[in-house]
C-alpha cells in the first residue's frame, strides 16, 4: 500500500460529478434543436476516446461505371476482378474546455431557488457560445485549406455561380435561387447523389436573412401569391426574419447566436453596468454555408455520415461542483471536452460574400 503527503497526488480534490444536471443542460442545449442554431446544422457524435479517427469514403467508387465491359463476365471465363473501394481514416482529437462559477456559501443557503443549477445553465449557454464560435470558425476560414475548397464547391462570391450575382438586389435575374440550385447540384454531383436536397440547409446571420428576405427576388414571389398578408404580418410562415422555413427546397436556418467580445474589468467598487461591450453575431454577415445533416442529431461513433460538420464530444456539458472551504463557498464548472470536424467536406457549399 502506498502512501502520499498531505496536498500530494489526488487526494485532496474530490470533485462531485453532478449526473442529473449534466443530462438537464444536454436537453436544453446539446440536444435541443430550438436553443442554439448549431444543433440543427452540426451532428453530436458521442465518442468514448478522446483522439480517435473516422472513415471517409470516397463516394466515386459507388457511381464509377466507365462501360459495361469491365464487369461483364461471361460464361466459362474468370470472374471481373474490380478494384477496392477507396477509404481513410481522419484523426481527431477533442479540446477540453471548463467553464467556472463561485457561489458564495450564504448565497446558497439563503437562496429560495437552486442557484447551482442556475450558475451551471449560465455556464452552459457559454460553452455553446464557444462550440459554436469554434464550428463558425471552421466552417468559413479563408485559406488554400478551407474545408471545401478543394472539392471544388467552393464559392468565392455570388456572382461565382453560373449565372449568379447580387443576392441583395436580385430581382427577376434570381441570383438566390440559381445559387440554391447550383449548390444542391454540386452537393448532389460531389456526394453521387447520396446528399438530397431535402438533407441540405442555408445556414446564416440575421443581417443576411433580412437582406435576402427584402430583396426583390423573394418579395416578387410573395407578392403575386396568397402569402403577401403573412408575409407582410410576420406570420409563423415567415417568423425567421421574413424567411420562410424553406427557400428554394433548402432548409434555412438563422443562427442568431451572440458573443461579446470585449473583456471583462470589474475593479473593486466600481459600478460595470456603464461599459460599453463589442457585441456581434457569431455568424458573419453576407456569409452563407449550404450545408448537410441527414439522420438525426446524435450520431454513431464509427459510422459513416454525409453531414458535413460532426461535434465529437468525449464530454458534453459535464457539470461538477464542489465546496470550497477556506474561501466559504461553492465551486462549479461546465466541462466541454469536443471538436468540430468536417468530415464530408464534399457535402457542402460555401458562399463567403453573397452580397457582391
Amino acid at each position: 500500500m502506498a502512501f502520499t503527503a498531505t496536498g500530494g497526488g489526488l487526494n485532496t480534490y474530490v470533485p462531485s460529478t453532478n449526473s442529473i444536471a449534466t443530462g438537464a443542460l444536454q436537453v436544453e442545449f446539446t440536444r435541443a434543436i430550438n436553443t442554439f442554431a448549431i444543433t440543427q446544422y452540426a451532428q453530436i457524435v458521442p465518442v468514448n476516446q478522446m483522439t480517435g479517427y473516422y472513415l471517409r469514403l470516397n463516394p466515386d467508387d459507388n457511381v464509377r461505371y466507365v462501360s459495361g465491359n469491365e464487369f461483364n463476365w461471361p460464361l466459362g471465363n474468370s470472374r471481373p476482378l474490380g478494384k477496392e473501394n477507396e477509404s481513410d481514416f481522419i484523426a481527431y482529437q477533442t479540446q477540453r474546455y471548463a467553464f467556472p462559477f463561485y457561489i458564495p456559501n450564504e448565497t446558497v443557503k439563503q437562496a429560495a431557488w437552486d442557484v447551482v443549477a442556475a450558475h451551471a445553465r449560465s455556464k452552459a449557454q457559454l460553452a455553446m457560445t464557444a462550440r459554436t464560435a469554434r464550428a463558425a470558425a471552421l466552417l468559413t476560414q479563408q485559406t488554400s485549406s478551407s474545408p471545401f475548397y478543394s472539392y471544388g464547391g467552393y464559392k468565392s462570391n455570388g456572382s461565382a455561380f453560373t449565372g449568379g450575382g447580387n443576392w441583395y438586389s436580385s430581382t427577376s435575374q434570381n441570383y438566390i435561387q440559381k445559387a440554391v440550385q447550383e449548390s444542391f447540384r454540386i452537393i448532389a454531383l460531389a456526394t453521387a447523389g447520396a446528399v438530397r436536397p431535402e438533407d441540405v440547409c442555408m445556414v446564416m446571420s440575421p443581417a443576411t436573412a433580412n437582406q435576402i428576405s427584402s430583396s426583390g427576388e423573394v418579395r416578387d414571389y410573395v407578392k403575386n401569391y396568397p402569402a403577401a398578408l403573412p408575409f407582410l404580418q410576420g406570420s409563423d410562415v415567415f417568423s425567421k426574419y421574413g424567411l420562410p422555413p424553406y427557400l428554394f427546397g433548402a432548409r434555412v436556418v438563422v443562427d442568431d447566436s451572440v458573443q461579446v467580445t470585449t473583456q471583462k474589468v470589474i475593479p473593486s467598487g466600481a459600478n460595470n453596468s456603464s461599459r460599453s461591450e463589442t457585441r456581434s453575431y457569431i455568424w458573419g454577415d453576407g456569409k452563407v454555408a449550404f450545408l448537410s445533416r441527414p439522420g438525426g442529431l446524435v450520431g454513431v461513433e464509427g459510422a459513416t455520415s454525409f453531414s458535413t460538420v460532426q461535434i465529437f464530444a468525449f464530454e458534453d456539458m459535464t457539470v461538477e461542483n464542489w465546496d470550497d472551504p477556506h474561501n466559504r463557498r461553492i465551486e462549479g464548472r461546465v466541462i466541454d471536452n469536443s471538436v468540430a470536424a468536417v468530415v464530408a467536406p464534399m457535402a457542402g457549399v460555401y458562399c463567403n460574400n453573397v452580397g457582391v
